[in-house]
């Protein structure tokens, strides 16, 4: 007999994967939901995978899907006859029942994806054991980096009402009379800005762009907000923070309370006070975050769908833009990558009938140059970006006393938002206050005269 032993097959459920490809086939509803949950790499037979590709980018082509225009797409890419060709097509559209329990077998796929990473996982980490290395230290490292990208699937990424990240505890206050300033579009909060652009219209897709540290995810915070009080629904896409961080950026804001001391605890009773107040307001508005990292454009799409699709009046927050996932185009060249990205998003706005503020970082020569003010070259990464934009906007903040003193810059404390791009009207520059403390901009008001 002989000593060689065959490994075990690794776990799978091959039904599950078939009745969750029928179902995507059998209901376009499903297969955003199914988007959202699982990716190709989470089947275990390779026809699967190649399938479930096909059907995401027909639903990035806004092409319906049935089993013609799969077997076409299929043979486009050369995996017709990989998958077992037309017949096993027709043979999963052919299983009706598939769209009663899509959801129960979604999750049975995603278990078994689960216990073949914690294997390999444990694979790799044996590996690391037996491998000759003075640096202990570093092979540990490098085992819990392993198992915590395991163990981190196990948590579902998806939106976090605001309401439970503030928590409950404190009663809802009535509802924000409807916005009666006869703007255009959803409200920003910021008067000259809502009068430059008679609001955020739906289907625009509005660059906010700025050098590190100058407060991008503050006036986008402030900006969604906001447009939340005017009875907007917001979706807040954070790809670089978690959500408990921007939560407290959010009571620091709203309340008025000093940055350092949420982060710190040291909080009085007065702070109390004012925090659960605010969380009272705050309650009400319909704001949900997502912080799931590096999502792709077809993740995004499925996730606001989801989220917005029933909504009357709805805003899309992206922070930021080159986080972004380039999805199956992630060994291309990243500036195609980030032009398809602000692609898709100028699409998803219009689809949706939404604005989506995007959040951008700018390249690394606005600060190789004596004028720090940023242009519209500054845009990092792509040109695309500025030509899907149809409204580009840059903040231009003094970081330091000296910088302040320079010609031609914003004094300490004070913002200026550059409206370097408008489709729809005139270009400006906007004086805005910035509250460091609070890391909240707001109107500045000038004195009569001036």
């Amino acid at each position: 007999m002989s000593g060689d032993s065959i490994a075990p097959t690794p776990p799978q459920n091959l039904d599950a994967e078939r009745s969750v490809l029928a179902a995507m086939l059998l209901n376009r509803d499903i297969v955003d939901e199914v988007v959202a949950r699982i990716s190709a790499e989470a089947f275990y037979r390779p026809a699967h995978q190649k399938i479930f590709s096909a059907m995401c980018e027909l639903t990035e082509r806004h092409t319906p899907i049935d089993h013609l225009s799969l077997a076409e797409r299929l043979e486009a890419r050369g995996e017709l006859k990989e998958i077992g060709d037309k017949a096993y097509i027709i043979e999963l559209a052919n299983n009706d029942y598939a769209i009663f329990n899509w959801e129960h077998h979604v999750d049975i796929i995603k278990r078994e994806k689960l216990l073949r990473d914690l294997i390999r996982a444990a694979e790799n980490i044996k590996s690391l054991g037996y491998s000759e290395t003075d640096d202990a230290a570093g092979s540990i490292e490098q085992a819990e980096k392993m198992l915590f990208d395991v163990t981190n699937q196990r948590i579902e990424k998806s939106f976090t009402d605001i309401e439970k990240l503030l928590g409950d505890s404190v009663a809802m206050l009535e509802k924000m009379a409807q916005n009666k300033t006869g703007i255009m579009g959803v409200t920003t909060g910021f008067t000259d800005l809502d009068r430059l652009l008679s609001g955020m219209r739906g289907g625009d897709l509005i660059i906010l762009a700025a050098r590190p540290g100058v407060g991008k995810t503050s006036l986008a915070l402030n900006i969604a907000i906001n447009a939340a009080r005017s009875g907007a629904h917001i979706a807040f896409f954070s790809l670089e923070m978690p959500a408990t961080q921007l939560t407290h950026r959010i009571l620091s804001s709203e309340a008025s309370v000093d940055n350092s001391k949420l982060r710190s605890g040291n909080l009085n009773a007065a702070d109390w006070k004012d925090i659960i107040d605010t969380c009272s307001k705050l309650s009400e508005l319909k704001f949900s975050i997502d912080d799931t990292p590096g999502l792709t454009i077809t993740e995004l799409r499925a996730k606001a769908r989801r989220q917005l699709q029933k909504v009357e009046k709805g805003v899309i927050v992206l922070d930021y833009l080159q986080l972004m996932s380039a999805g199956g185009n992630g060994s291309a060249d990243r500036w195609i990558a980030v032009g398809d990205i602000s692609r898709g998003l100028k699409i998803l706005a219009k689809e949706l009938d939404v604005p989506i503020l995007a959040l951008s970082q700018l390249s690394r020569n606005v600060e190789n140059r004596p004028n720090k003010r940023p242009q519209l070259s500054d845009l990092r990464e792509s040109g695309n970006i500025e030509q899907d934009a149809d409204v580009v906007m840059f903040i231009d903040r003094s970081l330091s006393e000296e910088e302040a003193e320079q010609d031609n810059r914003p004094p300490m404390g004070m913002g200026r938002l550059v409206v370097g791009k408008n489709r729809n009207g005139a270009t400006m520059d906007i004086d805005l206050v910035f509250d460091n403390a609070y890391t909240r901009f707001r109107d500045y008001y000038r004195p009569q005269g001036m």
